[in-house]
């Protein structure tokens, strides 16, 4: 029996599971963005503004998150910097909620940790997209 031949169509499985629930969250935070979108007609405060970027971020996170197990399924290989983008998508995402006027709960440690990973997190992707220029 080939295990190894079995665990890889089983990995592609998973990753094609994944890849579902990726599209339909993705789906699912579009519509809270075109929700948030259609909010702001209405004359909508700063918080509403917030929401909105913070969804507009989350569906951008899944957009990269679908091109991650796309290429994975292709190439059958992890793509680095493809990773290191959607980390640095979602931290921006953290870091512009979080330090939000709206946010009733800052804390300047946190916000500077946010700050340090994102710092880190771009450095090794610059790093990453240079050695493979």
């Amino acid at each position: 029996m080939d295990y190894i031949g079995l665990l890889r169509r089983i990995e592609l499985i998973l990753y094609g599971a994944a890849l579902t629930v990726a599209i339909i969250l993705a789906a699912y935070s579009f519509y809270l963005v075109v929700e948030g979108i259609m909010s702001l007609t209405a004359g909508a405060s700063e918080y509403y503004i917030y929401s909105l970027l913070s969804n507009l971020f989350l569906f951008i996170i899944f957009i990269e998150l679908i091109d991650t197990f796309i290429a994975y399924i292709q190439h059958k290989e992890v793509i680095v910097y493809k990773i290191i983008d959607v980390a640095l998508v979602a931290l921006a995402r953290e870091l512009i909620v979080y330090m939000s006027p709206v946010n009733n709960h800052f804390d300047v440690a946190r916000a500077g940790a946010l700050t340090a990973s994102a710092l880190v997190l771009g450095l090794i992707d610059y790093l990453q997209h240079k050695r493979s220029a």
